[in-house]
């Protein structure tokens, strides 16, 4: 898993700019959560007194009991491509989508492991490097990714000289890739709060002053910035940006009411014919959320604030199989396939919409 997940660096994992970065990162991935000082030191010292390199320091962390113990495979990745079931009506969102409506591949929809047939889609998957390409690691967040860059490629947004700003983005992957692809690239988040802290420190601060430390593979630094900024209140002038992204942050703005005011700003700083990609978490079996999204959440506040319309009507269906046997939240946040998830007897999964701005 590991070794799939840093695919592109350099020989000997010699990409982490230290070695408590790079054991740091293994807690965070392999283990998923933050070192214990006893642990940290442990390791380094391993690492200074040249016991073991980072290649055999990282095959123990994948062959230890706690990774056994955490990483599972939950079900066989065949389970999950066949015996599709809607789960919600996408009728009330006919109104919210453009005329005429985008008529080719299924953009707007919940995590769809299908698309990991597609050779087009997994394409985008092997040329970001550094995420595992086999059926059993399928994971929403993988899902996302791709989806964005599959999705604003369908829409022909995705050019050598657009400009991008992601909101929420902390330090993820994909803002690295874009800035790899595109003309500018820039990444918005609070960096500070629990965020800063918790898994694998998404909203880190310190890659305000040095990106290139969550950089997984070389990258264009002049192409890509981090700024300090809520969501809500994007500091930017009106009709600046060609496209607007965000994956699965706006949840976690301040309750429904911070969600909407994050998409009216979005949709305020798009230029007009531009487009947003836009992942959340909706709720599949009618329970409800002060944060995630049921169908009606999410028209009433992710759609309708946007002032954009979708550029398709979404599809509500899933796999049966992941229905039936979700990823319980947290005791099996690391198992895959990871596509259903379930927290206090809620089910809830990855939604993706695209909206083009009139």
């Amino acid at each position: 898993m590991l070794a799939r997940l840093f695919r592109g660096r350099r020989d000997n994992y010699s990409g982490f700019a230290s070695d408590e970065d790079f054991v740091r990162a293994l807690y965070g991935i392999v283990l998923g959560r933050d070192p214990d000082r006893e642990g940290m030191e442990f390791h380094l010292r391993r690492l200074r007194e040249r016991q073991v390199d980072r290649r055999q320091m990282a095959r123990d962390f994948l062959r230890s009991d706690e990774c056994r113990y955490n990483c599972l495979i939950k079900y066989p990745a065949h389970k999950v491509l066949f015996d599709f079931v809607e789960v919600a009506d996408p009728g009330p969102f006919l109104p919210h989508v453009q005329r005429p409506a985008h008529e080719g591949p299924r953009l707007c929809e919940l995590t769809n492991p299908r698309k990991w047939l597609d050779p087009e889609w997994f394409g985008i998957l092997e040329d970001m490097g550094t995420i595992s390409l086999f059926l059993d690691d399928m994971h929403r967040k993988f899902y996302e990714f791709a989806q964005t860059v599959y999705g604003l490629r369908k829409l022909s947004a995705l050019g050598p000289e657009a400009s991008i700003l992601g909101v929420g983005a902390g330090h993820e992957m994909l803002l690295y890739w874009l800035a790899n692809n595109v003309g500018s690239v820039v990444a918005t988040d609070l960096y500070e709060g629990e965020w800063s802290q918790a898994n694998v420190k998404e909203g880190d601060p310190s890659v305000l002053e040095d990106p290139s430390k969550y950089a997984p593979f070389p990258y264009r630094a002049e192409r890509l910035s981090f700024k300090r900024m809520d969501g809500r209140k994007l500091e930017f002038p009106d009709n600046c940006f060609d496209l607007v992204y965000s994956l699965s942050s706006i949840e976690h703005f301040g309750g429904h009411q911070g969600s909407a005011k994050a998409m009216a700003e979005m949709g305020r700083v798009l230029k007009p014919g531009g487009v947003a990609a836009v992942a959340t978490e909706m709720i599949v079996n009618g329970k409800s959320h002060h944060e995630f999204f049921t169908p009606e959440d999410l028209l009433k506040h992710v759609v309708a604030p946007a002032g954009m319309p979708l550029v398709q009507v979404p599809e509500f269906r899933l796999p049966r199989h992941a229905l039936d046997n979700p990823v319980r939240i947290p005791e099996e946040r690391l198992h895959t396939p990871h596509l259903v998830l379930s927290q206090k007897g809620m089910l809830y999964t990855s939604v993706m919409l695209f909206f083009r701005k009139a």
